[in-house]
């Protein structure tokens, strides 16, 4: 990292990695720059504005923005800034309605974003005031699958250039059903970690059988899961993809197994393989049958902040985040599905979760080593399965021979790089669409 804050943080020869992007305050200025304020960034579902004139307060990066749904159904991700002072003109969560007003001076803007009402606008502002050019500083929206991006930068590409081949893989947990997804919450909780440490544990399994030990045990006690091991892992036929920064684990399920984890136990497992029998026509229909049948999502991260999910690691320092866990239940699916999962969630990944718990513990342990002093001098070892990732025959996307593997994390550190060195999105590379999306599933659902 050189005076002309050119990064190079990642070896793609050795793996070896800069610790300092963990804890610099500079390093994470830059980031809020160049790749908060330029990405497509997850920012809610549409589940959670389901009527007319609904709003959801949400995040970008550090930017407060208000999901609106306006009187004529479009979104709008709406800064919330009053253009006069800069007070928030929305103080809480959610709720309904057509306006929001800053509580300084009375600026009022529609839920579109437009400055409608400023009290003394002939006799204070002479009738001067260019009420058009006032309006709440606004984003661009997308969606996928019912799930709501963002992004400031006017010269980004499409979201559907954006994910490419991801949505491939991620079709399988969030588009099988034709009525769509529902989400719940958020629970939010605060870390003392880096950001960027939630993103690459998405694709480490390689810590599972050591850090979730005793987590495991209870669960094979209680659940009637299998143990874990070592060896489990290492000879495990699941695998790991890459594309456009996005990290993705699967597993080839040609199994007739139910398409789930949280939720699922030696009680509820009748229950969740009768569903899944009886919607298999359904999301054969709308993905094709190698996707529906045989591909499982995994552990993923959608670039930059996106992780397990509709779950969000919003940065709030170099030493601190803000976790935001939804759950995302199918639409249609019976209550005791939706009941099983919301709870099964929660007990693994949700604040107090088991293995939550101990992935935190992980996260500090590595962001406090990044802001040692003599700890910062040497490296991060991500030389793991260096040389064994290319192409699949099957599956898009760059695909690492083995399941226990650091070509995701090394991949997403040289994705960070180059947003961080680019002056604008035409530096940004993009990889190809290239993958056959079989089925009736589209970007939007």
């Amino acid at each position: 990292m050189g005076a002309a804050r050119k990064y190079a943080v990642i070896d793609p020869v050795n793996g070896k990695l800069d610790r300092r992007i963990f804890s610099e305050q500079a390093v994470y200025d830059d980031e809020m720059e160049k790749i908060f304020g330029r990405a497509w960034l997850m920012i809610g579902h549409e589940s959670l504005v389901p009527e007319p004139d609904d709003f959801f307060h949400t995040y970008m990066g550090e930017d407060p923005v208000i999901l609106a749904r306006d009187g004529q159904g479009c979104l709008h991700a709406l800064l919330n800034m009053c253009r006069h002072r800069g007070n928030r003109v929305c103080r809480v969560d959610d709720g309904n309605a057509k306006r929001f007003m800053c509580t300084y001076h009375g600026w009022t803007y529609r839920n579109d974003g437009a400055l409608e009402h400023v009290p003394g606008e002939s006799e204070a502002y002479y009738d001067a005031l260019d009420k058009s050019s006032l309006g709440l500083i606004e984003a661009r929206v997308e969606t996928y699958a019912g799930i709501v991006f963002a992004t400031w930068a006017k010269d980004a590409p499409s979201l559907d250039a954006y994910l490419g081949d991801a949505r491939w893989y991620l079709d399988t947990l969030f588009n099988r059903r034709d009525g769509g997804m529902q989400a719940l919450g958020p629970m939010k909780w605060l870390e003392p970690v880096n950001w960027k440490t939630l993103v690459d544990n998405c694709s480490d399994n390689y810590h599972v059988p050591t850090s979730h030990l005793s987590s495991a045990q209870v669960q094979s006690r209680y659940l009637g899961r299998p143990r874990l091991s070592h060896e489990d892992q290492f000879g495990s036929p699941n695998q790991h993809a890459f594309v456009n920064g996005h990290s993705i684990t699967f597993r080839d399920a040609d199994d007739n197994t139910p398409r789930f984890v949280h939720g699922m136990s030696k009680d509820t497992l009748e229950l969740f393989q009768a569903y899944h029998e009886a919607t298999m026509p359904e999301v054969e229909r709308r993905l094709g049958t190698l996707r529906a049948r045989r591909v499982q999502l995994g552990n993923h991260s959608i670039f930059p902040n996106g992780i397990l999910g509709l779950r969000l690691a919003l940065p709030r320092g170099p030493l601190k985040t803000e976790f935001w866990h939804f759950v995302l239940v199918e639409r249609d699916a019976p209550d005791e599905i939706k009941r099983a999962i919301r709870v099964g969630s929660q007990a693994n990944n949700g604040a107090a979760g088991m293995f939550e718990q101990d992935d935190v513990d992980n996260w500090r342990q590595v962001t406090q080593a990044s802001a040692s002093r003599i700890g910062r001098r040497h490296p991060q070892e991500l030389s793991m399965g260096l040389g064994h990732a290319g192409t699949h025959p099957d599956y898009p996307g760059l695909v690492s021979e083995r399941y226990i593997s650091e070509n995701n994390q090394r991949l997403f550190y040289r994705r960070w790089e180059a947003f961080m060195n680019a002056a604008s999105w035409a530096d940004i590379p993009l990889d190809p669409i290239t993958a056959r999306f079989d089925g009736a599933a589209t970007l939007h659902g």
